[in-house]
């Protein structure tokens, strides 16, 4: 995985890279497939509620796939997808399989320009710290490499 080229820059992307592969877990049940594990601290909270505020964030599941369909589409026409992270894929521990299934075929499409984390909260905590209390939210899609760096960042 080639993590943005900001970090590189920084010399911040060794250390990044070590809070990934800290803690890692399979998707469901017989995935072969392995993201990254975070937990959710104020740092880690304020980038992501900023980077919602500033429209760096596409919300639920849905919207998500059809947004990285579509810039898939564009970038297949021009010179294929890079295999940097410029997109950070967040989700819930609460999803059901079906759901990790789902995502996990979206992450084999999509390659190495998405990174897919878990967050160590359910949709409630990730609905609230959102500002979209009362709801659910199981998925939020990082779309900014500005943003994307940031929210990297704060898991330092």
């Amino acid at each position: 995985m080639k993590l943005p080229a900001e970090l590189e820059k920084e010399l911040l992307e060794t250390a990044v890279r070590a809070v990934l592969e800290k803690d890692t877990i399979q998707l469901y049940g017989d995935s072969t497939t392995r993201i990254p594990v975070l937990k959710l601290t104020e740092a880690l909270r304020t980038n992501l509620f900023y980077a919602k505020s500033i429209g760096d964030m596409l919300v639920g599941y849905e919207a998500i796939e059809k947004a990285l369909d579509n810039e898939l589409h564009g970038l297949r026409k021009i010179a294929g997808p890079s295999d940097r992270v410029s997109r950070l894929l967040l989700v819930t521990n609460d999803g059901s399989p079906r759901f990790y299934r789902e995502l996990e075929f979206l992450q084999r499409k999509q390659g190495a320009r998405v990174l897919a984390c878990r967050l160590d909260i359910d949709s409630a905590l990730m609905a609230d710290m959102l500002g979209y209390t009362g709801h659910v939210v199981k998925a939020v899609l990082v779309t900014r490499k500005r943003s994307v760096v940031n929210v990297l960042k704060s898991l330092l």
